[in-house]
């Protein structure tokens, strides 16, 4: 049981009911997809004010079927999947409303983020040297694959997709599947001698640049030539970017299903199963049956625990707090005894801004607008600390001249009123957050952008820390913003802004202490800011490993 009050602002109450009824179901917004919970209590002191949360509580839609929930009402979808998966004798997700008069307060906080310190985060380093072992990062424009081999890194893979834009899960799927194989192949390849013709297959497959179809071609051969009639993997850690509990994906309201969600033509729920039961699908490529899986911001944490675990740096044994900044702003908390709490933690959609009334108007897959583009909500991280918010401050804070140089390399178009970075025939929001950080450090006007987004990453931390106390006062960032060091920098100014009481590590190769991250670090093509939650994906499989022993 977690109790918490309801406080609206004076400045708020003097506001049109509207507005007060925003600012409520926000508050509780916030906490459900932080914390998560299996019901909802909300106690009254007076008849107004209880007729207040009635109409507040009609905006999260309970009794409305799961296809039909718009807005606020998206959190209770996620909320009844996790309770199917964890407590599914508790039944659905409920919010009651109980009458007013003495209210039985519960200020304090029951749900503790404060552990004792166990050897976890140094011990999934060990015993990796007789395995084989996968790590994915499952990104929102690419996968991030490495396999380790006796301890060592062996083979990186970087696979480009969209699968927000993926209509059927078999796209989503199938890519992952083929990845996994296609590092199973490699390591058939250690043990015996190949063709020529399969070496070069390989080859090709394993380039960033390389497509499906020239995967598929390289495991065809590999098939034919007998290579992958058993598994050569003995375990695969990966993270996806979705809730994640107890290894099993049951959120489903996340940008990379939209597609799935709009697609009319198939059941949603039916389509989401298999991408809930995605573990058993991996199992049998592997020769344990150990998969380990994780939302990508408790990846993240966990990583860089680990890593300074083995620096002998003492910060773990308080817990570990991290960030993944990209497409979108993804949020993983390790516990000091090496734990992941079963919590939503999507930060993503913590409801900053109940204001934004100008751009309420706007088609969420504008790049000016400030609504979510999963659940039309206005004010939450994913447009204002994320890609898609560098896009956005871009547009507000540039210059000119700086806009129109995006304009004519095609970055930005404008179609129909609605303002975009083009996604076909060729995805570039990658290139154009890699062309905006180069011109940071040239141009105060893009430096800006990255400023306001560092503002903002603090502002989560704040909102975070109301909710649930974690103490902890570092965030650990991780993905494409930090790989330049200039725009690192920019965020930590931005942060600093707003409070100096919080402090933000960039991993890169200066966190590099483990045997894998260091040959990740030692890698000339790809970084530690890149694939460095695909190295703590390998420590989570070793941890599964370590558990089944």
């Amino acid at each position: 049981t977690h109790g918490f009050d309801l406080v609206v602002p004076r400045g708020v109450i003097d506001h049109p009911r509207e507005l007060t009824k925003r600012y409520l179901a926000a508050e509780i917004y916030n906490r459900l997809a932080s914390l998560g919970g299996t019901r909802l209590h909300l106690h009254a002191t007076d008849q107004s004010t209880l007729d207040l949360l009635a109409e507040v509580i009609e905006l999260f839609q309970i009794g409305r079927s799961r296809e039909s929930r718009t807005g606020y009402g998206r959190i209770v979808n996620m909320l009844d999947r996790m309770l199917t998966a964890l407590h599914p004798e508790s039944g659905p997700f409920s919010i009651e409303l109980l009458s007013s008069g003495v209210v039985d307060q519960q200020s304090e906080h029951p749900v503790s983020f404060r552990t004792k310190p166990t050897e976890v985060f140094a011990r999934v380093t060990t015993g990796l040297d007789d395995l084989s072992v996968c790590g994915m990062d499952i990104g929102g424009t690419d996968i991030k694959a490495i396999l380790a081999v006796d301890g060592r890194i062996v083979a990186l893979k970087e696979y480009d997709w969209n699968p927000g834009a993926y209509a059927e899960v078999e796209k989503i799927i199938d890519p992952m599947i083929g990845v996994v194989r296609l590092m199973s192949l490699v390591r058939e390849l250690m043990t015996r001698s190949g063709s020529e013709q399969l070496a070069a297959a390989v080859e090709l497959a394993l380039r960033p640049e390389s497509s499906m179809e020239e995967i598929e071609a390289a495991l065809r051969l590999g098939e034919e030539s007998g290579y992958l009639n058993e598994p050569a993997i003995d375990a695969i850690g990966l993270c996806f970017p979705d809730v994640v509990v107890r290894n099993r994906i049951v959120g489903g309201e996340v940008p990379k299903t939209r597609a799935m969600r709009l697609n009319t033509g198939r059941d949603f729920e039916e389509q989401f199963e298999q991408l809930t039961t995605l573990n058993a699908r991996l199992e049998t490529l592997t020769r344990t049956g150990v998969v380990m899986n994780t939302n990508d911001g408790p990846m993240a944490a966990f990583t860089a625990a680990v890593e300074l675990a083995a620096a002998g740096d003492t910060t773990a044994q308080q817990g570990v707090f991290a960030h993944t900044l990209g497409t979108d702003l993804g949020s993983g908390l390790a516990l000091a005894d090496g734990t992941i709490p079963e919590i939503p933690l999507e930060l993503y959609n913590l409801i900053l801004d109940v204001g934004s009334d100008g751009d309420r108007a706007l088609d969420p897959a504008d790049l000016r607008s400030i609504a979510n583009t999963n659940t039309g909500l206005s004010g939450t991280p994913q447009k204002i600390a994320s890609q898609a918010a560098a896009f956005r401050f871009f547009d507000r804070l540039a210059s000119a001249e700086m806009r129109q140089a995006a304009a004519d390399a095609g970055y930005v178009r404008e179609t129909n009123g609605v303002r975009a970075v083009p996604e076909e025939p060729k995805d570039l929001r990658k290139p154009f957050l890699a062309w905006l950080m180069e011109r940071a450090s040239e141009d105060e006007s893009v430096a800006d952008v990255f400023r306001a987004i560092g503002e903002v990453v603090a502002i989560v931390s704040e909102e975070t820390e109301r909710i649930m106390d974690t103490g902890l006062t570092r965030r650990y960032l991780f993905g494409r913003f930090v790989k330049v060091s200039r725009a690192f920098e920019l965020l930590s100014e931005g942060a600093s802004k707003r409070t100096s009481g919080l402090q933000l590590v960039a991993v890169n190769e200066d966190v590099a202490h483990t045997k894998l991250m260091k040959d990740l670090a030692a890698n000339e093509e790809y970084t530690v800011a890149q694939f460095g939650q695909a190295v703590g994906a390998i420590y989570l499989a070793n941890l599964g490993l370590q558990q089944r022993r």
